[in-house]
């Protein structure tokens, strides 16, 4: 991993529950020293992006990658494991 590879990255992450759209084509990342917060609207997205990415669910579609390393988390402990956790 070089110092610019991002920590966490997420490129077209995606969800549908049947006809459902609850996330589209999501993109984002984080770098090592950086602090985010995910903010919107109702509906927006943003549980369905954290359960993504923490294995509660499993995505429809997109990559999810941690220090350049494609992951796919199937449970959150694993995601902890990982070194990745829901608070």
């Amino acid at each position: 991993m070089s110092e610019h590879t991002p920590v966490i990255a997420v490129q077209g992450l995606t969800k549908h529950y049947g006809g459902v759209k609850a996330l589209t084509d999501a993109e984002f990342q984080l770098s090592a020293g950086e602090h985010v917060a995910i903010v919107g609207d109702n509906g927006a997205g943003k549980s369905t992006f954290v359960r993504l990415i923490t294995g509660v669910e499993q995505p429809s579609s997109g990559e999810i990658l941690m220090d350049g390393r494609s992951v796919e988390f199937e449970s959150p402990p694993q995601c902890k494991g990982a070194g990745l956790s829901l608070i």
